[in-house]
């Protein structure tokens, strides 16, 4: 699914300053420095040797940091803290072991430390800032927590959570300001909420461009929940040695809690006064949702304790992020079930328009996504409501999107992107659209939303931000005073619930236009035979459209089988790829033949086939998809079972699979057994009862759904939970099973497990004698090949070069004319005739194979019969009347080659004047036989 950018206002669409571009790719975890409020030791964790360390390590250990380098972690702690550090390294995960106590012993005095532990490039990372002389916790800043998250959670709504929050973050830490700030679509922000000292200017409402947070910045916010800088002013310490002396690189800082300051945020801050700040991620659905920022303008210190209680306090933040986001999210759902329970109610009601239903109820289709209008496209007809654009525009606009190609897309400036939607900005500025393209007919549901001239105020003047100081070193921000800046021609940008909601509504929309069509179509079979028609063709376009791909898989998939350079691993997939392929090939062609038994068309097409072989290659295509979810699936094969039958290889495959993939899908741990055996019956020796039984340790079926599981579009609530399947495939099985002189029975215990069960009565068969086809070629001059063009190898015999020179006159002397309008299946054709050891010319339609016959004669034309300007059976005729015409002796061989597959197309061929019928997906078998018979 294809899902458009945005085109969102401000200040995303001014051009960033050589200062910034700078800023922005500044590695900032790698600057090799940290904050002097602590020291750092990065440590070796096979032998516990210190391989770096700050160079304040004099000021908090009284050891000079050079000394301590490449020394055993004994030179600062005690043995006992040691082990205690090694027992917590044995585990992978060092957050919960944070903070740990520990001591060093200086001059006599014992000196208290909080020790915060990662890893990073290979190393184990100790970072130590110095406690007060008593460093029992202090439970008052839990208290604390507690109260303000139950003060923060009997909040009303949305807005003051937001206000309560920072009130109480700053009643905690005591900082002269806190906000919360949010980003937009574009990574620009705006403050939402402000709690800050009297005397302060309010920042609440003002915007900041993206790159004032750059992306590494929001990349590191995204990967610490905290971010403390306690104070600007002072010195960086640098990192003795600078590189780690395992990766001869900086070390990685990403995670640490004393990094240092980036020069340009130095700055940044210094401009707005700021002396020390805390900054608090605020997450949501795995996005960096904004930050509380906490601001203070002298330096201020907070402890460990501090520190994580306002972590816990933004994670709720986040949460009540999240359940604002399902809030929303609800609603527009709740407005989705209504349309959907609308479209099934009309649906019933054998309303003949689909977009009928969205004319019912307005205000619920615009309410969905908050828009002021909304134009609603089936093919040919075209309904408007609420406020929208003139008629001519909306032709315009339509074949505008059509060219887009996307299933969903959105802008807030439409005129942007379109220029004559300027002229009705009022109505049209912003767009939100879902589209559906069914059988070369488009469906649209267009949202639009009038202008909204905007005054966004900024934190200072976005197209002046560069000072370049004397020495060109490029700073942050000449000035953070208000600028007013007026938008026009744009809408309030889409929400990502409200784009979330129109994704969910593509999705019913679709489903319910396909239960319309099936549902309409049945109504109609019932009093009319043209409605068989209609679905027929339907069906038959389905067909075709999925054979179409299906071609081009199973083409590569031949090919790649016989490529010498095959590895055995690459077989195997290729044979998987296979298979599948000619599974969902089955699949096509049993859904036609249910159509086909509704009309009662259907036949039975009984075979000898090998039930053994059957059973290993559906073991081998069902075992991935067992082992993927850790179950055991079983084979459980009678020894006396037959090795050969008679019977519908396809009906019986499809049943079981069916079976056998619900039972792995609904089944979480345990197993599947397939258990084949025979029934002892009295019946006619010559015929045998196989039984067939699926079982499996899944969720089980409710008794109340039992009675309903074999009925169309039906799902039992563990399916429903799902959210995967149709509700067609135990239909099917059940008709085919029916079709066949069976039963498919059930029987389950919830919560336990499932068990289906259907006999089989069939032909015995012996062991089946192979038939040999021997054909006589017609005897035709050989063409002389240079002697040069045959290589004879030693030991050769004549006959064998006679043979090849025979094979290669047959090859070159057959004339193709190859007629395919997709390209990819082109391809496929050419290269299976060159595996062959032909080639061909090609033509896209039924008048460029005209034109070809003109200027050459050719013995076969593989000719495809769905194609635009001419189809393969307009062209066919055609040739068939010129060479009536001009009394043509020898007739060119016209073999169809096409994804048309159903009997009726066949039959359709060979009368129009068609000599074979070959089926895609192309299988080089047929391909060869039908060369070989033409040759």
């Amino acid at each position: 699914m294809e899902i458009a950018q945005p085109i969102n206002s401000g200040i995303s669409e001014i051009s960033r300053p050589v200062g910034y571009q700078i800023c922005d790719r500044e590695q900032i975890h790698l600057l090799g420095h940290i904050q002097s409020h602590g020291v750092l030791l990065s440590i070796l964790e096979a032998d516990l040797r210190i391989m770096q360390v700050s160079e304040n390590a004099i000021h908090f250990f009284g050891k000079n940091a050079i000394s301590l380098i490449n020394q055993p972690l004994n030179a600062i702690f005690s043995q006992s803290q040691i082990n205690t550090l090694l027992s917590f390294t044995t585990h992978q995960n060092l957050e919960v072991f944070n903070p740990i106590k520990l001591s060093v012993q200086i001059n006599r005095k014992k000196c208290w430390f909080q020790g915060i532990m990662h890893r990073a490039d290979g190393l184990l990372i100790l970072e130590l800032e110095p406690l007060s002389e008593d460093p029992t916790p202090n439970l008052g800043f839990y208290y604390l927590a507690k109260s303000a998250a139950i003060n923060v959670r009997e909040a009303k709504d949305f807005d003051e959570i937001s206000d309560l929050l920072v009130k109480e973050i700053r009643k905690i830490t005591g900082y002269d300001r806190v906000l919360i700030y949010k980003f937009d679509l574009d990574n620009s922000g705006v403050v939402i909420a402000e709690s800050k000292a009297e005397e302060l200017e309010p920042l609440l409402g003002l915007h900041y461009p993206a790159f004032d947070i750059p992306e590494l910045a929001r990349k590191l916010y995204y990967r610490n929940w905290l971010r403390l800088i306690v104070d600007l002013n002072c010195q960086p310490v640098p990192i003795i040695p600078l590189n780690n002396p395992i990766t001869q690189k900086p070390l990685d800082l990403s995670l640490s809690t004393l990094r240092s300051v980036s020069s340009f945020h130095v700055k940044y801050l210094q401009k707005m006064g700021v002396s020390a700040s805390l900054g608090i991620s605020l997450i949501n659905s795995g996005k960096l949702w904004g930050l509380i920022v906490c601001h203070h303008y002298s330096p201020k210190y907070i402890d460990y304790e501090t520190r994580k209680t306002c972590e816990f306090l933004g994670q709720i933040m986040s949460v009540e992020i999240v359940h604002k986001h399902e809030q929303y999210l609800k609603k527009a759902q709740d407005n989705i079930k209504f349309i959907q329970t609308k479209l099934k109610q009309d649906i019933l009601e054998g309303y003949q328009l689909v977009n009928y239903t969205f004319l019912q109820d307005i205000e619920k289709l615009l309410d969905l996504v908050n828009a002021n209008g909304a134009i609603i496209c089936f093919g040919d007809r075209i309904s408007e409501i609420g406020t929208c654009p003139p008629p001519t525009f909306v032709s315009n606009l339509l074949e505008w999107l059509e060219q887009k190609s996307q299933d969903v897309f959105y802008t807030n400036c439409l005129s942007q992107l379109l220029p004559e939607a300027m002229e009705f900005k009022d109505r049209a500025s912003g767009l939100l659209s879902i589209s559906i393209k069914l059988n070369h007919t488009s469906y649209h549901i267009i949202w639009l939303r009038s202008e909204v001239v905007q005054t966004v105020n900024w934190a200072g003047d976005p197209s002046k931000l560069l000072d370049i100081d004397d020495d060109f070193d490029p700073s942050p921000r000449r000035s953070f005073e208000l600028w007013k800046e007026t938008v026009r021609a744009k809408s309030l940008p889409w929400d990502e619930v409200e784009i979330e909601a129109a994704l969910e509504l593509r999705g019913t929309f679709m489903l319910a236009a396909l239960e319309f069509s099936q549902q309409a179509l049945k109504q109609e079979a019932e009093h009319s035979e043209v409605a068989n028609r209609a679905k027929s063709s339907f069906l038959a376009r389905m067909s075709h459209e999925l054979r179409t791909p299906l071609n081009a898989i199973l083409g590569c998939t031949q090919l790649m089988s016989r490529e010498d350079g095959l590895t055995e691993a690459l077989g195997e997939y290729v044979k998987i790829i296979s298979h599948s392929s000619e599974h969902l090939l089955n699949l096509i062609d049993d859904v036609l033949e249910v159509s086909k038994i509704e009309a009662g068309k259907i036949i039975l097409e009984e075979s000898i086939f090998d039930l053994q072989l059957f059973l290993n290659n559906l073991q081998e295509m069902l075992q991935i998809r067992a082992r993927d979810k850790n179950l055991q699936l079983i084979f459980a094969i009678h020894p006396r079972l037959p090795q050969y039958i008679k019977a519908d290889e396809r009906k019986i495959r499809q049943i079981l699979l069916n079976l056998l993939g619900n039972a792995i899908k609904f089944t979480h741990k345990g197993y599947i057994i397939l258990r084949v055996s025979l029934v002892d019956t009295d019946q006619d020796l010559s015929k045998s009862v196989i039984q067939f039984e699926v079982e499996d340790t899944g969720c089980g079926i409710a008794p109340e759904e039992i009675n309903n599981l074999f009925e169309a579009f039906v799902q039992t609530a563990s399916g429903r939970a799902s959210q995967t399947g149709t509700g067609l495939g135990l239909v099917i099985s059940q008709q085919f099973a029916r079709f066949m002189g069976s039963h498919i029975q059930v029987s389950s215990t919830l919560g336990k497990g499932t068990i289906f069960q259907f006999e089989l009565t069939i032909e015995n068969v012996a062991t089946p004698e192979l038939k040999v086809e021997q054909e006589v070629d017609a005897v035709k001059p050989l063409a002389i090949l240079p002697l040069a063009d045959i290589q004879i190898e030693q030991n050769q015999s004549i006959q064998y070069i006679t043979e090849k020179i025979t094979d290669e006159n047959h090859k070159q002397s057959l004339r193709i004319l190859l007629v395919e309008d997709n390209t990819f299946n082109q391809m496929i054709a050419l290269r299976l005739l060159a595996k062959l050891g032909y080639y061909a010319d090609c033509a896209m339609n039924g008048l460029e194979v005209l034109q070809a016959l003109q200027n050459k004669s050719y013995d076969l034309i593989l000719m495809d019969v769905q194609m635009p300007e001419m189809d393969g059976l307009e062209a066919t005729r055609r040739i068939r009347l010129i060479e009536k015409d001009g009394d043509t002796v020898n007739k060119i061989k016209i073999v169809a080659m096409t994804a048309n597959a159903m009997k009726e197309d066949r039959e359709k061929c060979i009368l129009m004047g068609m000599d074979d019928f070959i089926s895609k997906p192309v299988r080089i078998e047929d391909l060869k036989g039908v060369l070989k018979k033409f040759a």
